[in-house]
């Protein structure tokens, strides 16, 4: 972040973001993330100011708060709404375009990338799995992409999607629970068979309601980990077993 940004400044390329029909809430959370990113930024009421330097990076970040704050917009009332449906917008014919190749891609990374498109109002299309972007736009969708990539956005709204079944946000204090009692004492049967049931029903792709997808990606790491040092080989590893365990129970401690 620069010292040297100054939002008074006239002469100082800015973005500006009309942030008047989030809630007082919500621009906090917003504000918050944007410093957590090191984002220099300011507000003028309910305006956004950031640096032009940073567009791509404040981009990202609006729409991971929105996507973790379930915020989307309704494209003919301009207003923010709860419902997953949006738009999208077609690129604009004859505009300079870039072309990324997202075949080795999931179903559901592919499909997180168009909403986020989406929400943000970048056009778009698909070729088969080739995503065809403004040229102008690179900075933003490289950027997007990049989050999707490495589990920071976007795969929450893929499981969002109507009809998709969602496990209860009592799945992760299962997690929790049994990582106490295995942390504890790695032959306790009422925890490995906690274990094993919230194993059985966990999908790293499809994090529980109210569940950030980051925290629930490491946590069917880790409870991979343990059901392998207890069951996987033909002897249990109790001690990889414990620090497994121990490390699950602390990860989820302040949530539960």
């Amino acid at each position: 972040m620069s010292d040297d940004w100054n939002a008074a400044d006239p002469d100082s390329p800015r973005v500006l973001y009309d942030m008047g029909m989030w809630s007082f809430d919500q621009q906090a959370e917003l504000a918050s993330e944007l410093a957590e990113a090191e984002i220099p930024h300011s507000w003028d009421g309910a305006e956004l100011v950031v640096p032009e330097a940073f567009e791509a990076a404040a981009d990202s970040t609006i729409s991971l708060v929105e996507e973790r704050l379930g915020i989307v917009y309704n494209p003919d009332a301009g207003e923010p709404h709860d419902d997953p449906a949006a738009t999208p917008v077609d690129i604009t014919s004859g505009a300079p375009t870039t072309e990324y190749d997202l075949e080795e891609w999931s179903e559901a990374g592919r499909e997180a990338v168009g909403r986020a498109l989406t929400r943000q109002g970048h056009p778009f299309r698909w070729d088969g799995d080739l995503l065809l972007v403004h040229t102008d736009d690179e900075d933003v969708v490289e950027a997007l992409l990049d989050m999707v990539e490495n589990g920071e956005f976007g795969l929450q709204a893929f499981a969002d999607d109507e009809g998709a079944e969602r496990l209860p946000f009592e799945t992760l204090t299962t997690f929790f629970l049994a990582g106490d009692r295995l942390r504890r004492d790695p032959l306790d049967a009422d925890g490995l068979e906690q274990l094993l049931d919230a194993v059985e029903l966990a999908d790293p792709d499809r994090p529980p309601y109210g569940v950030d997808i980051r925290l629930w990606h490491r946590t069917c790491e880790l409870a991979d980990e343990l059901t392998g040092a207890l069951v996987d080989d033909d002897e249990p590893d109790h001690e990889t077993a414990m620090a497994a365990a121990d490390e699950l129970h602390g990860l989820l401690r302040p949530y539960i």
